[in-house]
C-alpha cells in the first residue's frame, strides 16, 4: 500500500483535480479516489475497497458516505492509514460502536465507523478530518457468486435509482443522490476459471469504471474446490460452494410483475437498450415454453395498484403474459405483496421488480408463511429491503441487467421446483452449517486447527463467509459474540477504529455527506414522489404556526419547522458560538425575537449560556432524531445538564401561545 504524504497547507488547485465540488453549496468532495481489489475463487468472491478522503476546507469536517451492497455480502474488516499509520477497526455491538465513535469526536480524534444502516445499505463514517489531511480507509467484503446458466455473477452496486417513499433513516444516513461522476480503477483477479466484465473489456485485470452503474463480473470455466480459512478461535474453516440445480417438483406461485413507471427505462441506461418491463415480458415468454401441465401460474402486475392478470388454470402461459400492461404510476411493493398473498393460494411468490421501493413491511410479509424470491432487472435496481425478504422468507434473490433476464427467470423458477431447506442446526458448538440460497449450497466446517497453505485475504474471507452461514442459526447473544469474534458488520454489530495516536482537532466537525452519482438516465422516471414526513407539530410552515400562535408568539411556534430548513452540516461550530449569519435572514430574526422571550431569557441565565445559544440548542435538539450534526450541536452546547426537568421545560416553552 502506497504511503499518503500529508502536505502543511491546503491546495486549491485540488478539488477540481481530485473530482469537483459538491453541486450545492460549491464545497469541495472529500472523496477523492476509489479503487476496487476483487479476488475470485471456487465460488466465492472477496472485495477490498479503498478509498481515499481528502479535506480541502479550513475547518475539521466529517465526511459520510451511504451506499448499497449485495443483501448476501458480508463487510469483514476495516482499516485505515493515517499520517502513515495502519489504525485497525474492532468489531463492537452496534450501540457500544456509535458511543466509541461519538466520543471520539467529542475528544477532537479521528475515528471511522463502519455500519450497516439497512440490509443492503451500508454507511461509512470519517470523522474529524483535520485540513490538508487524507485519511485512507479500506474495507473488505464477501460474496459467494450466483450461478445462472453455467456461469457465475457478481454484482458490486455502486448507486441506485430514485426511490419511492421513505427509508425511515434519518437523514443523515439515508442513501443520497445528485453528486459528479466520479471514475474508480477495478483489478480483478479470478484463481478458478474466467472473468469477464459485462459491457466493458479488462486489461489484464484492470479497467477504469465510471461510479454510476454497478461493477458485473461475470465467471466462467470455473472449477468446484474448497476454499481455507481460519476462524477467530484458531480453528480451520473448510467452505465449499457449489451450483444447485434446484428441484424437480411442480410449480405453484403467483408471479408479481412490476410495471410502475421506473420499469419504463433502459436495462442498461444505453438508448439502444430495451426497458426493464420489455426485457421481463421476453424472459417470460420464455419460460412459458418450458412449463409443464402440472406448473400452476397465477400472474400478477403493480404499480401503486395491484391487478389480477389471471391464472394458467383458465389460460395459456403466452395468452396470459400478453395481457401484461405497460409502465406507468409509483412503486408499492409491500401492498401488492399483501394483496397477492391474501388473494392467491399459490405456494410461492416470484417478485420481477427493480426494488426502487421502500414502500413495504419486512418483517410482517416475512411471517405470512409464503416463499418470495425476487428477481431484480436494471442497473439502477436496489437490493434493500426486497432482498432482505427474500433471506427472511426462504426464497432468494436474482440480479439481472436485463439482456440475461430469461436465464436468470429459469434459474429462479427452478429454485422454487425445490422444497425450502431451513439452515442446518446449530448446537452448542459451531462445527457444521449448510445453506441452500438459491442457486447455490453452501457448506462451511470448522476443524481442529491447522497450518494450511492459503493466501492472507482467502484467511478472513472464508471466516466470515462461514460465521454469516451460521448467524441466522443462533439466538441474539451467540449470534453478536460470534460476529464480534470474527470482525463483522451486521445488523448487530458494526465496526469502529480511534486514532488514538493522533492531533486533537476542536470544536464539532463540520458534516460533508457524499453523495452518489445518480444512474445513467434513462427514458422514463417515476411520475410522483412520496410526500415528506410532516413535522411533528403538523403545521403547514411558518405563516400558518405564526397565524395560529398571534403576533406575540411568533418565533416559537416556528422553532421545529425552522430547525427542518437549516443546513446543521454546514458550520457546525458558528451555531455553538450563537452566529446565525450562515442562516436565512427572516430565521435568523425567528430566532432572535424567540430569544427574547422571559420565560428563555430566565432558562439561559439559569444555564450560564447565551438566551439565542439556548434556542439553537432547543432546535437543534428537536432536530436530533433526524440529524446527527444537530443532535452533537445540542451536546455539545447542553452537555449533561438537559435534564428531564429542562426537557419538560423546552416541551412547554415550544408550545407556549
Amino acid at each position: 500500500m502506497p504511503r499518503i504524504t500529508t502536505p502543511n497547507t491546503i491546495d486549491p488547485l485540488r478539488p477540481f483535480m481530485a473530482g469537483a465540488f459538491a453541486a450545492d453549496a460549491r464545497r469541495p468532495i472529500p472523496l477523492v479516489s476509489t479503487r476496487f481489489y476483487v479476488e475470485i475463487d471456487g465460488g466465492l468472491a472477496a472485495v477490498v475497497t479503498k478509498r481515499v478522503f481528502r479535506n480541502d476546507e479550513a475547518e475539521s469536517i466529517e465526511a459520510t458516505i451511504t451506499f448499497p451492497v449485495p443483501v448476501h455480502a458480508v463487510l469483514f474488516g476495516l482499516e485505515a492509514r493515517i499520517d502513515g499509520r495502519i489504525v485497525k477497526a474492532r468489531a463492537r455491538r452496534r450501540t457500544f460502536a456509535r458511543e466509541a465513535y461519538e466520543g471520539a469526536i467529542e475528544r477532537g480524534k479521528a475515528a471511522v465507523l463502519h455500519e450497516e444502516v439497512l440490509r443492503g445499505v451500508h454507511m461509512l463514517s470519517i470523522a474529524h478530518l483535520g485540513p490538508g489531511r487524507e485519511i485512507e480507509v479500506t474495507s473488505a467484503w464477501v460474496s459467494a457468486l450466483i450461478f445462472v446458466g453455467g456461469r457465475g455473477q457478481i454484482r458490486i452496486p455502486l448507486t441506485v435509482g430514485d426511490i419511492y417513499g421513505r427509508s425511515g433513516l434519518p437523514d443523515s444516513d439515508d442513501l443520497l443522490l445528485g453528486g459528479p461522476v466520479q471514475t474508480a480503477d477495478l483489478f480483478v483477479r479470478c484463481k478458478n476459471g474466467v472473468v469477464d466484465l459485462l459491457g466493458d473489456h479488462l486489461n489484464d485485470g484492470h479497467a477504469r469504471i465510471a461510479l454510476n452503474a454497478p461493477i458485473d463480473l461475470i465467471v466462467t470455466q470455473a472449477v468446484d474446490k474448497e476454499l481455507r480459512g481460519v476462524a477467530a478461535d484458531g480453528r480451520e474453516v473448510v467452505l465449499r460452494i457449489t451450483p444447485y440445480g434446484g428441484g424437480d417438483a411442480a410449480l405453484n406461485v403467483a408471479v408479481l410483475v412490476d410495471h410502475s413507471a421506473s420499469m419504463g427505462s433502459t436495462c442498461t441506461g444505453r438508448a439502444d437498450s430495451i426497458t426493464k418491463h420489455q426485457a421481463i415480458v421476453n424472459g417470460l415468454k420464455s419460460i412459458a415454453q418450458s412449463l409443464g401441465d402440472a406448473d400452476i401460474i397465477d400472474l400478477w402486475e403493480f404499480n401503486d395498484r395491484l391487478a389480477h392478470v389471471g391464472s394458467s388454470h383458465d389460460t395459456e402461459a403466452p395468452k396470459l403474459i400478453a395481457r401484461l400492461t405497460g409502465p406507468a404510476g409509483v412503486t408499492e411493493i409491500g401492498a401488492a405483496l399483501l394483496g397477492t398473498i391474501a388473494a392467491s393460494s399459490a405456494r410461492d411468490v416470484l417478485l420481477i421488480t427493480d426494488g426502487q421501493s421502500h414502500a413495504l413491511d419486512v418483517q410482517m410479509l416475512a411471517r405470512m408463511g409464503r416463499r418470495i424470491t425476487v428477481v431484480l432487472v436494471g442497473h439502477e435496481s436496489l437490493e434493500a429491503n426486497v432482498g432482505h425478504l427474500a433471506a427472511l422468507s426462504g426464497g432468494d434473490i436474482f440480479v439481472a441487467a436485463g439482456t440475461e433476464i430469461a436465464y436468470v427467470l429459469i434459474t429462479a423458477i427452478g429454485t422454487l421446483r425445490a422444497p425450502f431447506e431451513p439452515p442446518y442446526p446449530i448446537g452448542a458448538s459451531l462445527d457444521l452449517v449448510r445453506v441452500v440460497r438459491g442457486s447455490a449450497v453452501l457448506e462451511a466446517e470448522w476443524r481442529p486447527a491447522a497450518q494450511p497453505v492459503i493466501d492472507s485475504l482467502q484467511i478472513p474471507s472464508v471466516a466470515a463467509m462461514a460465521a454469516s452461514l451460521a448467524l441466522p442459526a443462533l439466538d441474539g447473544e451467540r449470534a453478536a459474540q460470534l460476529a464480534e469474534a470474527e470482525g463483522l458488520v451486521t445488523h448487530l454489530t458494526s465496526l469502529v477504529l480511534v486514532d488514538e495516536a493522533g492531533e486533537v482537532q476542536e470544536g464539532v466537525p463540520a458534516t460533508r455527506k457524499i453523495a452518489l452519482a445518480r444512474p445513467t438516465r434513462t427514458v422514463f422516471y417515476e411520475t410522483l414522489r412520496a410526500a415528506t414526513d410532516r413535522e411533528e407539530f403538523g403545521w403547514g410552515g411558518v405563516e400558518a404556526a405564526e397565524g395560529r400562535r398571534g403576533s406575540q408568539s411568533i418565533g416559537l411556534a416556528a422553532m421545529p419547522i425552522i430547525g427542518s430548513r437549516i443546513d446543521w452540516d454546514i458550520s457546525p461550530n458558528q451555531l455553538i458560538a450563537g452566529d446565525l449569519s450562515a442562516l436565512d435572514p427572516q430565521d435568523a430574526q425567528l430566532i432572535e425575537r424567540a430569544a427574547a422571550w422571559p420565560e428563555v431569557i430566565a432558562l439561559a441565565k439559569q444555564m450560564n449560556i447565551a438566551p439565542i445559544v439556548l434556542i439553537v440548542a432547543l432546535i437543534a435538539w428537536w432536530q436530533s432524531p433526524r440529524n446527527r450534526s444537530a443532535a452533537r450541536i445540542a451536546k455539545a452546547i447542553l452537555d449533561d445538564r438537559f435534564t428531564e426537568e429542562l426537557r419538560s421545560i423546552t416541551r412547554c416553552i415550544l408550545r407556549l401561545g
